[in-house]
Parts: C-alpha cells; structure tokens; sequence
C-alpha cells in the first residue's frame, strides 16, 4: 500500500508539489530543535538574528516588484519575455549596489557581528536571485521545479548540516553552518539557470517605462509588506536588548516552532482557497466568493485553534528533553507566542478578502498601525516587564491588525453588496 501511495504521489504533480512543501518545511521545523539540543541559547538566538535579517533584505532588494513583473509577463508573448527579464535584472543590480552597503551598518552599530558579513551579503543576493526564480517557474507552470528548487534553499543543506551535527562535534557551530546554508543557497541559483536558459534572451535591452510603472504598481504593496514582516524583524533585536543572548535564543526557536502554524496555514489553506475567491470575484461570481471565504474562514479558526492548542501542550513536553533547562523553564511564553501567532493568522481572514477584491490601501493601512502599536507596546511594556513585552506587542498588533481589516473588510463588502461579511 505504501508503494502505491508513493507511486501514486510521484505521478501527480499537485500532490509532488505539496509534498517537496510539507518535507522542506518539516526539515526547516528540526533544524531549528536540532540547533536548540546541540548549540547554546546564545547561538541559537544568533542563528536567529541572521535568518530574519537576510528574509528582510530580501524585500529591500527585490522590492516587491514581482507583484507586478509576474501578472505583466503573463499577459505577454513568451518571445517578450526575455527583454523584460533583463530590465529587471538589471532593476535588481541596482538596488544590491544601493542596499548591500546599507546592509553593513547592522554590523557598524553592533548588531550583528563583523564576521558574519560576508556570508550575509553572499546570502542576501543568492536567496533573492533563487527566489525570483522560483516565482518565475510557478508563472511558467512548473510549480514542481519551483519546490525543488526552494528543497534545495531551505531543506537539502539543512538535513546534511543537522547529519553531520549530530554525529561530529566539530560541526556544532554557526561557523559551519553557513557555508552549508550558504552552498544550498547557490545550488539553488545554478539550479534555476537551467530554467532561465529556455527564456528567449534575444533583442535585449533596459525597458525603462515597464520598469517605472512596475515601480510605481510595486511601492504600495512594498510598503505594506515592510511594515508587517518588520514587526517579525525588530522582535528579535527588541528581544535581545531588553533579555540578552541566551533568552533570545529560547524566544527565537519559540517564534520558529510558531512560524510553522503560520507556514502550514499558507501552504494547507490560504494557498487553496484565496485564488478561488479572486477567480470567483473575477468572474462576478458572488456564490462561489462567498463560499470560498467561508471555507477559507471555516479552516483558518478550526486548525489555527487545533495547532495553538496542541503546540501549547507539546512544546512544554519537548523541551523537557532538551538538555539546557532554559528552554523549558521559559513554557509559558510558548504558550504567548503561539496564542499572538494564533491572533496573526486569524486576521488573514479578512487579509484574503480584501486582497480577493483588490483593495489594497486598507491592508496597507492596517500593517502602518499595526507596526506602530508594536513599537509603541514594546517601549511601554519594556520598561515592567522585559520578557513579556515582545510578545504581548506582537500579540497586540497583531489583534490591532485583524480588528483594522475586519472593519475595513466589512465596510467594502457592504459598499460592494456583498452580503455575510463574518460568514
């Protein structure tokens, strides 16, 4: 039966799909645990810093401008498709010759240390570049070659890292871990030049006006992702200035075990169900929308409730195993980030259908007010209590977020006569 199942799973690209997915998130899911059993807290909460610096570069670098090039490309003959790619190569040259030199002053003001440097700037471009073309297959229709190639970034080096860690003390370090993440990293790239080499790349030339109105279609949407994914950035370094190395290392494998619910949630449900509700909107029809939220509102409250409240009784039960008592003196706070997790991914209820009918400044709006609530909380709280303020902001904002776009959402379904808004 297993055999079967197998086979069954290698010849459906959908199911392939999903399962590269769910083994490379699983992978990311033990390395994180891994690192906790084998480094120091102090490590692991460095390990931390660098994950969510190089994730954040990202968005400087490549500026959100898929959002654009992406649907743009589609609507055009494939022979086109070269010359437009070369301006946006030559768009992205850019800004790494702007933001890699702005990138260094993380390690000029001590944040980060100067030995990581080059590893970061190498990380920065290879990640980005693996990622644009990873998009560019999904456009291509080769969703498959797309999950490889994020195996490659996220999961291949990590399994022969967490291998060689467990057997070899000689490992057990993030000096040798980031030359693995590092080459896994580049394979991925020279992975996705076999892709780029049946793109037409004749008649090339800089596309200014197709890059300027990308700009413009991109800047909004970039401000709004900035803004959001900012609050999971400067809750590291905010945790770290208010605790010290070691509690950042527990906060960090906690915010990492917490991101899985929120990684399953994109990869289970969201991804399933928001294109059928634009499809739906598209196609004027209002049943289907309608039924497509609902299942997608059906889904997110049952298994978000489901993950929260079955992490909350695992965790604490996991890191009884773990040999540095740190992490499970520290449970409770498990607990504050899964919940503040389980809020941030409530809110995406109404995120999706808002973004379903192509109204983007409310989601904009609420990702500024949530940031700034984070700021704000952080500030008051950390003065009585270091611990907890990072966590209860990033539950805060991320209440102040869902609150922000149900009402928003609300209000345009009404405006648009859309009946059972909270349905």
């Amino acid at each position: 039966m297993a055999f079967v199942t197998g086979i069954s799973v290698f010849s459906n690209p959908k199911l392939l799909n999903v399962a590269i997915r769910a083994v490379t998130l699983a992978i990311r899911f033990g390395l994180i645990f891994i690192l906790a059993i084998y480094l120091p807290p102090s490590e692991v909460g460095l390990y931390g810093l660098i994950v969510v610096t190089v994730s954040y570069a990202l968005y400087f670098v490549g500026f959100d401008f898929y959002t654009f090039s992406t649907r743009d490309l589609l609507n055009r003959p494939a022979d086109q498709w070269g010359r437009l790619l070369f301006s946006q190569g030559v768009f992205f040259g850019g800004l790494y010759a702007l933001m890699l030199p702005v990138s260094l002053l993380l390690f000029v003001f001590g944040l980060l240390p100067w030995w990581l440097a080059g590893w970061v700037m190498l990380l920065i471009v290879s990640e980005h570049l693996a990622q644009e073309v990873s998009r560019l297959a999904i456009a291509m229709g080769r969703p498959v070659f797309a999950s490889l190639m994020v195996f490659f970034r996220q999961g291949i080096w990590a399994l022969l890292f967490m291998v060689c860690l467990v057997y070899s003390e000689s490992y057990r370090s993030l000096a040798v871990l980031m030359p693995f993440w590092a080459a896994g990293s580049v394979l991925s790239v020279l992975m996705g030049g076999l892709l780029l080499r049946s793109i037409n790349w004749r008649n090339l030339g800089v596309e200014w006006a197709w890059l300027k109105k990308g700009v413009l279609v991109a800047l909004p949407l970039l401000i709004a992702t900035l803004a959001l994914r900012g609050i999971m950035t400067v809750d590291r370094f905010a945790f770290e200035a208010l605790n010290g190395p070691d509690l950042l290392g527990v906060y960090s494998l906690f915010m990492g075990m917490a991101g899985a619910v929120l990684a399953f949630m994109d990869a289970g449900v969201f991804a399933f169900l928001y294109p059928r509700m634009i499809t739906a909107h598209n196609s004027e029809d209002r049943s289907g929308f309608l039924s497509a939220r609902a299942t997608l509102k059906k889904h997110t409250l049952v298994w978000s409730m489901v993950l929260v409240l079955g992490g909350s009784v695992a965790g604490p039960v996991l890191f009884s195993f773990l040999p540095n008592a740190i992490y499970f003196d520290h449970w409770p706070m498990f607990v504050g980030v899964l919940v503040s997790m389980g809020l941030f991914v409530v809110g995406m209820i109404p995120h999706y259908g808002l973004y379903a009918v192509s109204r983007d400044k409310p989601i904009i709006a609420a990702h500024l007010i949530g940031l700034l609530v984070f700021v704000l909380l952080v500030l008051v709280l950390g003065q009585t209590s270091p611990e907890w303020a990072v966590i209860l902001a990033f539950g805060g904002a991320s209440l102040a977020i869902g609150i922000i776009k149900q009402v928003s959402c609300a209000r345009v379904f009404r405006a648009m006569g859309i009946t059972h808004t909270l349905s």
